[in-house]
């Protein structure tokens, strides 16, 4: 069954955010406020590649191909600072730190390779249908906050009939400050009506995790391919092994 996307301006930036069907809001100056939805005061946030869908090592088996094939093969580093980025601040960071490399055609054979790696399907990450599932029968609001860019962000949670257990989803191209700017996360608080300073935000990369702390969030890191450091641990308020790991801190957090 298809699920129908509604589009509704922001005010603040002059973007848009994507309120799904299983949403309930009323609209104040072009803002989303909820309405009639129990226990209001809870609210989480989620990035996407690799905390709902385990994307970052195709991703990386697939940048570290193209680079080969156009004769850069040591791009490790530039993978992982590129982690969590958008596509804008990727074209930028590869254009500063690589001007030999036509980014161009990069990016095209890297989106190419991604899709014969993922032809059978979008791999989902452990425990993520059951805490969203969880999360909708508790009455959290839900938002998605990722880099990606809205196109590859929808077909991806289509396919994984992911769309509807999210409020709101807020993609790369819709801010103008990527991650690690806050502008990502405060655009998905105003999309669900969150308080920043009483909700939650789930994220496996460093920018992600800073993007998070500046949007004043409290951050639960699910490592993915970066293990935690003392800089990031003092960002978080905790860390755990995956998302079914998140839920059972989540039912403690509800019962203080």
């Amino acid at each position: 069954m298809a699920h129908h996307i509604r589009a509704a301006s922001v005010s603040r930036t002059g973007g848009f955010f994507i309120l799904t069907e299983r949403c309930r809001f009323g609209y104040n100056k072009g803002i989303g406020i909820l309405t009639n939805r129990r226990n209001s005061m809870k609210a989480i946030i989620f990035d996407m590649d690799g905390v709902i869908f385990d994307t970052e090592r195709v991703g990386d088996q697939a940048w570290r191909q193209a680079a080969e094939e156009m004769g850069f093969a040591q791009i490790d580093d530039a993978i992982s600072q590129c982690r969590g980025l958008n596509r804008a601040d990727t074209k930028a960071f590869f254009e500063r730190e690589y001007p030999d490399l036509d980014y161009l055609a990069f990016h095209k054979r890297n989106h190419e390779i991604m899709n014969q790696l993922l032809a059978d399907g979008m791999p989902v990450k452990t425990g993520a249908v059951e805490l969203l599932h969880w999360l909708r029968q508790e009455e959290w609001r839900v938002a998605l906050a990722t880099s990606t860019g809205r196109e590859s962000t929808m077909h991806h949670l289509e396919a994984a009939h992911m769309t509807d257990l999210f409020d709101a989803i807020i993609t790369g191209e819709q801010v103008e400050h990527g991650k690690p700017d806050p502008e990502i996360y405060e655009m998905a608080c105003d999309a669900i009506g969150a308080t920043a300073g009483l909700s939650f935000a789930v994220e496996d990369s460093p920018n992600g995790i800073r993007s998070a702390a500046a949007a004043n969030l409290r951050v639960i890191m699910v490592p993915d391919l970066v293990k935690p450091n003392l800089e990031l641990r003092e960002l978080v308020v905790t860390v755990q092994e995956n998302l079914l790991g998140v839920q059972k801190f989540l039912e403690k957090f509800g019962e203080l």
